[in-house]
């Protein structure tokens, strides 16, 4: 099984290295998509053993995902490991979602504990919200809909098409499995909520474009073979 890692980036010159070295000691090859950095992001990550891919201009993460996708299936990997660039994922926890995966699930997922003194609570009332609304419409718990941190089999992205622009990726890759009969399954996960992290999410678009997505997906049907 080739297993490789994914890790979108934009701007994080200052945290890839850590990752990106964590990481490699746990798949076969380490892929940073920089999806239009302006600062030394593309050029530390290979410096670190990374392979990069740069996006000419910043195009959000699911673009970056999805060229990670492309370059997966094209070189014949079997598992995809997502985790971001800016250390609120621990490497040290992929053997977890590679054991789920060796189990027969098709997506982990990594769940976080969400805890006020870790977490701001408002951050906390819109998983939890967004979690509920995506368990509804897949007809299963999910525990952490907005979870980038996971591993998925190959054969998930050669199957669904996605369509979703930056961060409702996670939701619709959740919902189309589900619909598609695909497994999966949660892993406990640490909350590592940094400050000096700044936030891609809009507070206010970025809410609104979900439940927008959710109710579109309520309707979407898997195609068969």
């Amino acid at each position: 099984m080739r297993i490789i890692a994914l890790i979108p980036a934009y701007n994080e010159e200052k945290n890839v290295c850590a990752v990106v070295r964590k990481t490699l000691p746990y798949v076969d090859y380490v892929l940073v998509v920089d999806d239009g950095s302006s600062d030394k992001t593309s050029e530390v990550a290979a410096q670190c053993g990374a392979t990069v891919i740069k996006n000419r201009e910043n195009k959000g993460k699911a673009d970056a995902m999805y060229r990670g996708f492309e370059y997966a299936v094209k070189n014949g990997f079997d598992v995809i490991v997502v985790l971001d660039a800016d250390g609120q994922h621990d490497p040290d926890e992929i053997p977890i979602f590679i054991d789920k995966i060796n189990e027969g699930f098709d997506i982990v997922v990594g769940a976080r504990q969400f805890d006020p003194s870790v977490m701001p609570k408002i951050r906390i009332f819109a998983n939890a919200f967004s979690s509920w609304l995506t368990s509804l419409v897949c007809h299963s718990r999910i525990s952490d809909s907005q979870s980038g941190y996971r591993a998925i089999k190959v054969d998930v992205v050669k199957k669904i098409r996605f369509n979703s622009k930056r961060y409702q990726i996670e939701t619709e890759m959740l919902i189309k499995a589900a619909k598609c009969g695909f497994k999966i399954t949660f892993v406990p996960i640490k909350t590592i909520y940094r400050k000096e992290a700044k936030s891609k999410v809009n507070q206010i678009i970025d809410p609104l474009k979900f439940v927008f997505l959710v109710l579109k997906l309520s309707f979407w049907r898997c195609k068969s073979d």
